[in-house]
């Protein structure tokens, strides 16, 4: 099998807290933050396929605009060139995602995880559970394409997602993700 990169996206919890992605090679780590630390905001991070420590883009949402999807998110995600991360940071349910931003996230394949945590805010009245934590991971693409994508909800601890990233057959890339662990035992 050829070589792939250890994938670790870690969302947040609690205020000052912020969400990172780790790709990790042997054992060489590489970090990746939202450039600007926003309390009940969205994280979403585009990486270059080719190359997926390389951030391309991000975009910070605040938690209050939950129903819109972000100008110029698309030109990213329904390309297959990138990769695609969506974390929370100290997000309360009150601002789970709703209309068009809801409807976004399901077509790029949010699917059980965010159906969860819409029905606990639906169930509890809404930002009664406080804080939650949420994670969406991808390749890019055209909306409900069959790429796989990963998806964590959780209410009590932050999300805390590990992955690997796989390159071609070839050894070559572009990367995508895959549900398997990458880890250096010597």
């Amino acid at each position: 099998m050829p070589p792939m990169l250890g994938f670790t996206i870690k969302g947040s919890l609690s205020n000052g807290i912020i969400p990172y992605i780790t790709i990790s090679q042997g054992k060489t780590n590489r970090s990746i933050y939202p450039a600007t630390s926003t309390d009940s905001s969205y994280w979403i991070a585009i990486l270059d396929a080719n190359n997926p420590v390389n951030k391309v883009k991000e975009f910070i949402v605040p938690g209050t605009n939950n129903t819109a999807v972000p100008a110029g998110l698309d030109t990213y995600m329904s390309n297959p060139a990138y990769l695609f991360t969506v974390a929370t940071q100290s997000l309360t349910s009150m601002y789970v995602p709703q209309g068009d931003f809801y409807d976004y996230l399901a077509a790029h394949g949010a699917g059980r995880e965010l159906q969860r945590l819409e029905q606990l805010n639906q169930h509890n009245q809404c930002g009664v559970i406080t804080p939650l934590s949420y994670v969406l991971i991808g390749q890019g693409g055209p909306p409900n394409s069959s790429s796989p994508t990963y998806e964590q909800g959780a209410t009590f601890n932050p999300v805390l997602m590990v992955l690997s990233l796989m390159p071609m057959p070839t050894g070559q890339p572009p990367y995508s993700f895959c549900n398997s662990y990458t880890f250096v035992t010597r």
